[in-house]
C-alpha cells in the first residue's frame, strides 16, 4: 500500500504537501496532532483503485461502501460514498473560501465526526494495539504487575485513562500512573505535629515483624527532639523469651522508662499513672492474624483501658513489606477488624523489613485499597537510624522502578464464583470510593476556594430556612479570603451588571489566579456597592487584586480611581465603540487594519484549540484620555477557521505590556462563563426537591462553572488527571467541554454524599 505521511506546521501546509505530492483526488486516511505540527496520511486515487477493483477489473464503476457510507450518503457529488478527497478539504482548510450552503454544512458535520473519531480512539486505548503489538495501557498494566500491585487496582487505575495518553510517550506515561497511585496513597505529612502533640501508641502486628526494634526507633525519634523524660516505654510480650529485656536494653540507652506488664493485664491504672509523659509507646505481643485469640488481645488496647478518656490508644499496624499480598491482605483486615470492634479502626501503618523487599506493589497495593496511612518505614537493625518517614513519591517511585519481571505477576485473572462477584463488586464500590476522594482531594489543594463549594453542595437539598441560616458564614469575606491564600488571587473578572440573558442575576466577580486560570471564588454582584468607582475600592480593600479585568470601558470618575489608587485594568470594547484617531472619531472595526502587529499565542477557547493575533494602536477617549486599543483576532489552530474578533481597551503602559497580554487572554477565555453558570443554575433548580436560596444557588452554580473552566483550560498534569476523572463520572464517552465538565463534578460532588450517606447509615 503506497501510504505516504506528509507533516506541515499547520493543516494548510500539510494539505499543500499532500497535493504536490499525490493531486487534488488523493485520499485522506487521517490527520493528527503532532510535536512537529499536523501529520496526514494519505493515497493517491488510482492506487485506492487498485486496491478496491475486483479480480480482473483495471478501473471500477463503483466504489465499495465505505464503513463511513452512512454518515457520508447524500454529501457528496455522486451517488457512491467514498473517503475524503484533498479536492473536497480545499475550501475547508481556506477560512475565507466560499462553499455551497449543502456542501458547508456536510463539511462541518465531517469535521465534527473526526472530532468524535479522536474522542472515540482516545477512549479505547486499551483496544488498540501498537506495532509492537500491546497497547499503551497493557503496558502500562503489566508494570504493575511487575512492582507487585495486584489485578483489582490495576483495573481501577487503567479503566478510564485520560485522551492525552493517546499521543503521550513512554515517560510521559509513566509520570501519569505514578501519580494516581501517590494520589490514593496516603502517608504521614507531619511528623513534628505527631511527636509534639504525642500521646499513647500501640504497636501491633504479627509475630516476628519488628514491634519491639521499631519500638526503640519512634522513642529515639522523639528523645533526638524533645529529651528523653516525656517517654515512657510499655511492653506486653511475655509470651518471648527476653523480650521485656530486650526493650530494658533500648530503654536503658535512651534514658527512659520502662514498665512490663502481662499480655492479658489491663492496660488502664499503668497508664493513669504514665500521664505526666507526653509519649507513651505500647509493644505489645505479636500475634498470627489466624490466631483466634487476636481479637481478645486487641480489646485489650481499647480505649475503654486507656485510663483516660483524652489520651486514647492509638494502635498502628506493622506490616512487613517483604510479605505476599494475600498474607498482607488477611492480616490487615483481620487485625482492621478486630481494632474496629476494640471502638476505633487502625491509626495507621508502619512498614518494616523494607530492605528486604524485592517489590513494595503488594504493600502500597494494601495500603492503598484499604486507605491505611503510612507513617514510617523500618529498612534495618539500627537504632535509629534505619526508620525514616514514609515520603509518598519516594514510594510510588521505588515499586515502579523494579526491573524485571516478577515470576508470581498474573495476567489473566480466573473467572470469579458467584460469592466471588459479589466481594468486587464491594471491592469496586470501595474503589471508586477511592478514586472520588483522590480526585476531590486533588481539587481541594489546587483550586482556590473548592473547599467552600464542597462545603455549599450539600446545602442544596437542606430546607429553606437551613439555607439561609448557613449562606452568611459562606459568604464572609475574610473567610474566604483565607481559604483562597494556596493561590493568591491575580486578576479580578468582573460580570456585567445587567442579568445574564435569560435570567434575573447579573454573573458575579470571580477571582482569577496568577495564570489566569478561575478559581472557585465568586463574589455575588448585589451585595457589592452600587457604584462603578465604589464596587473598585471595594475591591481593592477587600481583595486586592494585580489586574481588575471589567466588562466595558469604565467612565471618568472610576478611571480616576484605578489611577489614584494605582490599580492595573483591561477593558473588553464593542466593535461599535467610539474613539478619536487624529481628532477624528471612530470605530474600533474600522481601526484594525491598520493596527501594529504585536505577538501571536496559543490559547484554548469554547473548547477549541485556537490561536490569537494581537495588534494595537494609540487612541484617545473623548475627554482626551490616551489609551492603546487592543485588537485580537481567533482563529482555530488546526483548521484556520475564523472564531471571531475581540477588542480590548487599556492604559497605555509599555512596562505592562506583557501582563496586559496575559490579562487579554485570561479575559478571553472565560467570555463563556455567563453561559456556563446560567446552564449549572438551571441544572440544579431542575433536581432540587426543595425551594433554593438564589444567592447560595448562584454562589454554587457559578463556583461550578469556574472549576469546570479551569480543568478545560489548564495543561498541567494534575488538571490532566482530575478532568480525566471528572469524565468517567459521566459515564459514557462524551467529548471534552466545560459544559461536560461541568456536568461530571455535579455527578462527583452528589456521589459523594452518596458515600457519606452509605457510611453514615
Amino acid at each position: 500500500m503506497s501510504v505516504k505521511r506528509f507533516v506541515g506546521i499547520n493543516s494548510r501546509e500539510a494539505m499543500r504537501q499532500v497535493r504536490a505530492a499525490l493531486g487534488d483526488d488523493a485520499l485522506i486516511l487521517s490527520n493528527r496532532q503532532v510535536p512537529e505540527g499536523v501529520e496526514i496520511l494519505a493515497l493517491a486515487d488510482d492506487e485506492h483503485g487498485r486496491m478496491t477493483a475486483p479480480t480482473g477489473v483495471a478501473s471500477p464503476a463503483v466504489r465499495p461502501p465505505s464503513p463511513l457510507a452512512g454518515s457520508w450518503a447524500g454529501t457528496q457529488s455522486s451517488s457512491e460514498p467514498g473517503p475524503p478527497r484533498v479536492s473536497d478539504n480545499v475550501s475547508v482548510s481556506q477560512p475565507g473560501g466560499q462553499l455551497p450552503g449543502d456542501f458547508a454544512a456536510f463539511s462541518e458535520r465531517v469535521l465534527e465526526e473526526m472530532q468524535d473519531l479522536r474522542a472515540l480512539l482516545a477512549s479505547q486505548m486499551h483496544t488498540s494495539s501498537t506495532p509492537a503489538g500491546e497497547s499503551l495501557v497493557d503496558r502500562l498494566r503489566q508494570r504493575l504487575y511487575a512492582a507487585g500491585f495486584g489485578v483489582r487496582l490495576a483495573q481501577e487505575l487503567l479503566e478510564t485513562p485520560p485522551t492525552e495518553l493517546l499521543t503521550a510517550d513512554e515517560s510521559q506515561a509513566q509520570a501519569w500512573l505514578g501519580r494516581q497511585l501517590a494520589s490514593r496513597l496516603s502517608v504521614l505529612d507531619d511528623e513534628d505535629g505527631l511527636l509534639d502533640a504525642g500521646g499513647v501508641f500501640a504497636l501491633v502486628g504479627p509475630t516476628g515483624i519488628g514491634k519491639t526494634t521499631t519500638t526503640a526507633k519512634l522513642a529515639a525519634r522523639y528523645v533526638m527532639r524533645h529529651g528523653a523524660r516525656g517517654v515512657a516505654l510499655v511492653t506486653t510480650d511475655s509470651y518471648r523469651i527476653g523480650a521485656h529485656e530486650q526493650l530494658r536494653i533500648y530503654a536503658r540507652l535512651l534514658g527512659v522508662e520502662v514498665h512490663a506488664l502481662e499480655a492479658d493485664a489491663p492496660l488502664g491504672n499503668l497508664l493513669t499513672r504514665l500521664t505526666d509523659k507526653r509519649l507513651v509507646i505500647i509493644d505489645t505481643v505479636g500475634m498470627s492474624q489466624r490466631d483466634q485469640r487476636l481479637a481478645g488481645q486487641i480489646a485489650m488496647l481499647g480505649d475503654s483501658q486507656s485510663g483516660t478518656e483524652c489520651r486514647p490508644i492509638r494502635r498502628l499496624l506493622l506490616l512487613n513489606a517483604a510479605s505476599h499480598g494475600d498474607t498482607l491482605e488477611e492480616v490487615v483486615e483481620t487485625y482492621q477488624r478486630a481494632s474496629l470492634a476494640a471502638g476505633a479502626p487502625l491509626y495507621g501503618a508502619i512498614l518494616t523489613k523494607v530492605d528486604e523487599a524485592p517489590r513494595l506493589g503488594a504493600v502500597l497495593d494494601i495500603a492503598i485499597r484499604h486507605g491505611l496511612c503510612l507513617h514510617y518505614l523500618s529498612h534495618g537493625q539500627q537504632v535509629p537510624e534505619d526508620l525514616s518517614l514514609a515520603e509518598r513519591d519516594t514510594l510510588v517511585q521505588q515499586a515502579l522502578s523494579v526491573a524485571g519481571q516478577s515470576s508470581f505477576a498474573i495476567d489473566m485473572p480466573v473467572a470469579p464464583s458467584p460469592g466471588q462477584r459479589i466481594q468486587a463488586l464491594s471491592r469496586g464500590l470501595l474503589g471508586q470510593g477511592r478514586t472520588l476522594a483522590a480526585s476531590l482531594s486533588v481539587l481541594r489543594r489546587q483550586v482556590s476556594g473548592f473547599a467552600l463549594l464542597e462545603e455549599a453542595w450539600p446545602m442544596l437539598g437542606y430546607p429553606l430556612e437551613q439555607q439561609r441560616a448557613r449562606i452568611p458564614a459562606l459568604l464572609d469575606i475574610d473567610r474566604r479570603v483565607r481559604h483562597g491564600q494556596q493561590e493568591a488571587m491575580h486578576h479580578l473578572l468582573w460580570g456585567r451588571t445587567r442579568p445574564v440573558n435569560g435570567t434575573d442575576w447579573a454573573m458575579p466577580a470571580l477571582s482569577l489566579n496568577a495564570a489566569g486560570h478561575a478559581q472557585a471564588m465568586p463574589w455575588l454582584a448585589h451585595l457589592q456597592p452600587a457604584g462603578e468607582a465604589e464596587r473598585l475600592m471595594w475591591a481593592e480593600a477587600e481583595l486586592g487584586p494585580a489586574w481588575h479585568l471589567l466588562p466595558s470601558c469604565p467612565g471618568g470618575l472610576a478611571r480616576d480611581t484605578l489611577a489614584n489608587l494605582g490599580m492595573a485594568w483591561l477593558a473588553m470594547a464593542q466593535a461599535n465603540s467610539r474613539v478619536m484617531v487624529a481628532s477624528e472619531r471612530h470605530a474600533l472595526a474600522d481601526l484594525c487594519r491598520d493596527a501594529e502587529a504585536r505577538t501571536q499565542l496559543a490559547c484554548r477557547y469554547r473548547g477549541r484549540d485556537a490561536r490569537l493575533a494581537l495588534s494595537r494602536r494609540a487612541v484617545a477617549l473623548g475627554d482626551g484620555e490616551r489609551l492603546h486599543a487592543w485588537f485580537g483576532t481567533l482563529v482555530e489552530s488546526e483548521t484556520g477557521r475564523p472564531l471571531g474578533q475581540r477588542y480590548w481597551l487599556a492604559p497605555q503602559d509599555e512596562t505592562h505590556e506583557q501582563c496586559a497580554i496575559e490579562a487579554m487572554v485570561a479575559q478571553l477565555i472565560h467570555d463563556d462563563l455567563p453561559l456556563l453558570t446560567r446552564r449549572a443554575w438551571r441544572l440544579i433548580g431542575e433536581a432540587s426537591r426543595t425551594p433554593l436560596d438564589t444567592e447560595l444557588q448562584l454562589l454554587v452554580a457559578s463556583g461550578l462553572a469556574a472549576v469546570a473552566s479551569r480543568l478545560d483550560q489548564e495543561r498541567i498534569d494534575w488538571a490532566m488527571d482530575a478532568r480525566t476523572q471528572v469524565m468517567a463520572a459521566l459515564g459514557g464517552r462524551r467529548t471534552r467541554s466545560s459544559t461536560a465538565l461541568l456536568e461530571g463534578l455535579m455527578h462527583m460532588l452528589t456521589a459523594r454524599d452518596a458515600f457519606r450517606l452509605a457510611g453514615a447509615q
